[in-house]
């Protein structure tokens, strides 16, 4: 690409402590795991079981293992050998990371609430928060028709998985010797292990070395129970005596009796005193992600079905989708609509990466719609058939409302084309739209046979604005030249599209990489002099290739298609003649990037909310899909909307815990909108670049979600969220909105107002959930604030659910001893005389809540219990003896929940003052 200039440095260093949420945020040994890392490879391990018993149509199921236990297991390998061709895993890795910045807010949103990270001891509270989100995300695919519920879904599903990762970081899980998951966290009816009571010591002292570091590897003083390290927030503000500490340099209470600590977060002793566990603990974890979404029966898949799951990971493949307006003078573009696009999707149907479905959104004035959807293409050609053009009056049409209609109604990561011969009336939707644009990353297409814009005409043309933001094409012919345009549709099937690179140029020629792992190219130039031309592609020999086809073929716009590329190198661009181009470069291939902005938060790098704002400097994490061994990651691109380069930066290369490549750069975002890319070396070392198609936008106002809040509604109550408007820009004009897709909003304030520079306001809503809902329900709400200048929005998760769904049973059970016979004294406990006496107690167990379990720590075929009457309700009595050789037992009374209540009994004991 040439040199640019430099971005600004950001330093990347960070404190650690807990399981990192990701790699970016530093502070980690070499093959550590973060969240990021379980949850990704969970989640791939659980994709990988679920495609070997649902193969491609007409092939038969996969051996169990083929895919699952694929080393290295990434998306991009997994694909390949289901689909056995190119096709991009691109799709499958958004949806893995929309989980991993759910899982990672929980950092930023609920880092004081020791119930989502299993500290203090909280096992009842952190299982009931685990299944509550997990029941949220049930809910929300249950209506994961709309982008939001996908959305919602995705996010509580990695909060989920948060709380689920810490219990095996968080508590003696490994010590106890356990080799599988803890069933009982997702799956209520499975048993429960017992929870250390609140006055059982549970670890004692560390030894201490000289330079400081705690010697913690046998501090854990139970064996047959759960517990957890204790670490202050806001709901736990103190280490009782006798409890183990969370400990690490950054737990207060590691230098507090019991010193030291439990957790297993990291490999570095000074961070984690239970360090050698933690590959153990990560790999339970791991295996807990996987049943997480496949286990028999506690599964996400078990409750959703097949459908749903699909949706959950972007299995199901885009949706093409078809934008037409109907006025009457569209007749004669929808007859050519139907000859040649529908002739185009025939050709694909039995491709790798044939669209899931068709979906066709009609819109005229003032109707829009019906909306139809099939996944046969015939039905779809004769919905087609059916559209009756009529009407027209004024030239703006409902656009927008109609693109809407289509988004909403199309799978993520669409393709969605919009044919019109005019404007949008309803521009003031645009930003809605694009919002849905960014949270589907879907592509809008717009084919124009004419345009004329409203009195309020923007100083772009929308429909051009729109294509940009997305990454789709934009074509404006006429009527006579509409049948040469409609094979930028074949470019739009790609199962592996590409962009290698985009510029304006002043000349006639256009040289650009091409690298080992592309086998398709297109080349797209426009004419900005608004002269013809023509245009040729030339080899790296200079010779031309052969096979070279024409997809757009008009006087100011050109794309061609080269459909197996031979030749490695330099490939050049002739133009004829030397005038001023917008070229484009893309093609097929499976080596692609996929680019997350992340800002610091305290001592962490995570997901950034919204957009980013102009000035401020956030990180670039960038990582690559497909074939990527050996390959590297060398510079950061930034360029603007016109393809100019105006900043790269080194990326700074490593490794996550997977081995797979990582690479960061600091970025400050300077421009309304940038397109950012990379370049690097494939695996045999050859240069490559690759850009996002669609521009990142950036804003002068920031939204941000205040922290600790309940977005959590019972039938019948109200909740209020908020969110901090900062206008980072001029002194301008906020019209303020938030919606919600469940319709619980009751109203929110301020509407708007005027800001300077740098002045702030909350802006806030009421929800209230209906008395009459029933089961779960989670959708998003989304904060926006804009000027005519500048737009953001922020997006916060919501959910109804039932009231039974929200109590912890923490109460323990009770026990009293009814009976003790204890002729245990002096020398009846030393051998030989202690093995001819015995001594025995009878007592009764019960819970409130449950059944209970009695357990005893040695001699088990001495315990013997039966039911105290004929109700579950009355508990039991149990009879226990043993010799005088061990004159004392500990006993473990339990419910379902895991509560305890543990007593001892020896030759000290009293005997009960009456039997019951």
């Amino acid at each position: 690409m040439g040199p640019g200039r430099a971005l600004p440095w950001v330093l990347l260093l960070a404190l650690a402590s807990a399981f990192r949420p990701n790699p970016e945020s530093g502070g980690l040994a070499p093959g550590d795991f973060t969240d990021a890392d379980i949850t990704e490879l969970g989640a791939l391990r659980a994709v990988a079981w679920f495609l070997e018993r649902n193969p491609p149509a007409g092939k038969p199921p996969m051996a169990p293992g083929t895919l699952e236990n694929m080393e290295p297991l990434t998306a991009s390998g997994l694909f390949k050998a289901y689909f056995q061709a190119e096709v991009s895993a691109g799709r499958l890795a958004e949806a893995i990371q929309e989980i991993i910045t759910g899982n990672n807010q929980v950092e930023i949103f609920h880092l004081d609430d020791s119930s989502y990270h299993f500290h203090c001891e909280e096992i009842a509270r952190g299982a009931t928060r685990l299944r509550l989100l997990r029941d949220a995300a049930v809910g929300a695919l249950g209506g994961a028709g709309t982008p939001g519920g996908l959305e919602s879904a995705r996010l509580s599903a990695g909060k989920a998985l948060h709380v689920l990762q810490q219990f095996y970081s968080n508590t003696n899980w490994a010590e106890l010797g356990q080799a599988e998951p803890y069933a009982h966290l997702v799956n209520a009816s499975s048993p429960a292990v017992p929870t250390a009571p609140p006055d059982k010591p549970t670890c004692k002292d560390c030894a201490k070395e000289p330079g400081g570091r705690y010697l913690c590897q046998e501090n854990v003083l139970v064996s047959d129970m759960v517990t957890s390290g204790y670490k202050l927030s806001g709901t736990c503000r103190s280490k009782p005596r006798g409890k183990c500490g969370h400990g690490g340099r950054n737990d207060v209470t590691q230098n507090f009796s019991p010193t030291g600590g439990i957790n297993k977060e990291t490999s570095d002793p000074q961070l984690s005193p239970h360090h050698h566990l933690h590959r153990q603990a990560a790999e339970l974890a791991t295996r807990a992600t996987r049943d997480f979404f496949v286990g028999p029966g506690s599964g996400l898949l078990a409750q959703v079905g097949s459908a749903a799951f699909r949706k959950l990971f972007n299995l199901a493949g885009y949706s093409l989708t078809f934008a037409i307006d109907t006025t009457g003078s569209m007749s004669s573009d929808i007859a050519q609509v139907q000859r040649v696009c529908l002739e185009l999707i025939r050709q694909h149907v039995g491709s790798a990466d044939a669209p899931h479905n068709y979906v066709l959104v009609p819109f005229n004035d003032p109707d829009v719609g019906p909306v139809y959807t099939t996944q046969d293409v015939g039905q779809f050609e004769a919905a087609i058939a059916r559209l009756v053009v009529n009407g027209g009056g004024d030239c703006p049409e409902l656009a927008l409302t109609g693109l809407e209609m289509a988004l909403r109604a199309s799978e993520p990561r669409s393709k969605i084309f919009l044919f019109s011969d005019a404007g949008a009336k309803d521009e003031a939707q645009l930003e809605q739209v694009k919002v849905l644009v960014e949270s589907t990353r879907s592509q809008v297409n717009a084919l124009l046979t004419g345009y004329c814009a409203p009195r309020s005409a923007r100083a772009m043309n929308i429909f051009e604005e729109l294509a940009a933001f997305s990454g789709g094409y934009y074509v404006l012919t006429s009527k006579a030249e509409l049948s040469g345009v409609l094979g930028v549709m074949e470019l739009a099937l790609n199962a592996a599209p590409i962009m290698v690179t985009r510029a304006r140029l002043l000349g006639s020629r256009f040289p650009f990489p091409v690298d080992d792992t592309l086998s398709e190219l297109s080349v797209s130039v426009r004419s900005l002099a608004g002269n013809s031309f023509s245009v040729s592609l030339l080899q790296p020999s200079g010779g031309s290739p052969a096979g070279v086809e024409p997809v757009i073929n008009t006087a100011l716009h050109k794309v061609l298609k080269l459909r197996l590329v031979e030749a490695v190198g330099t490939w050049t661009v002739a133009l004829t003649p030397s005038s001023s181009y917008e070229v484009e470069i893309g093609g097929k291939s499976l080596l692609d990037v996929t680019l997350q902005i992340l800002e610091r938060r305290q001592d962490l790098v995570l997901p950034i909310q919204g957009r980013p704002v102009r000035g401020a400097n956030y990180t670039v994490s960038a990582r690559l899909l497909g074939e990527a061994r050996g390959a590297r990651l060398l510079r950061l691109l930034a360029l603007d909307g016109a393809g100019g380069l105006v900043g790269t930066a080194p990326l700074n290369q490593s490794t996550d815990a997977s081995g797979n490549l990582l690479a960061l750069a600091p970025i400050s975002f300077q421009l309304p909108a940038t397109v950012l890319g990379v370049e690097g070396l494939t695996g045999a070392g050859l240069p490559f670049t690759r850009l996002r198609p669609d521009p990142m936008a950036t804003e002068s106002v920031q939204v941000r979600a205040l922290d600790g809040q309940n977005g959590t509604l019972l039938p019948g109550t109200v909740t209020r969220l908020a969110v901090l408007v900062v206008n980072d820009g001029a002194e301008a004009t906020f019209t303020f909105s938030v919606t919600d897709e469940l319709g619980l909003l009751q109203g929110y304030d301020p509407p708007g107002g005027r800001l300077g520079p740098g002045a702030r306001v909350i802006l806030s809503g009421t929800f209230a959930a209906p008395a009459s809902h029933t089961g779960f329900s989670s959708s998003i709400a989304t904060f926006m604030a804009q000027s005519s200048s500048a737009h953001n929005y922020v997006k916060i998760p919501i959910m109804v659910v039932p009231e039974d769904a929200v109590v912890t049973d923490e109460n323990p059970p009770a026990h009293r001893l009814l009976e003790l016979s204890m002729p245990c004294a002096g020398s009846i406990q030393h051998d030989p005389d202690c093995a001819r006496h015995v001594w025995t107690m009878r007592f009764h167990a019960v819970d409130a809540e449950s059944p209970v379990t009695v357990r005893v720590g040695a001699n088990p075929s001495g315990l013997s219990c039966r039911p105290r009457g004929p109700s579950a309700d009355e508990g039991l009595v149990c009879d226990y003896r043993w010799t005088c050789c061990f004159p004392y037992a500990e006993v473990l009374v339990s419910d379902e929940n895991g509560n305890t209540d543990a007593f001892t009994v020896d030759y000290r004991t009293p005997g009960p003052t009456a039997a019951w």
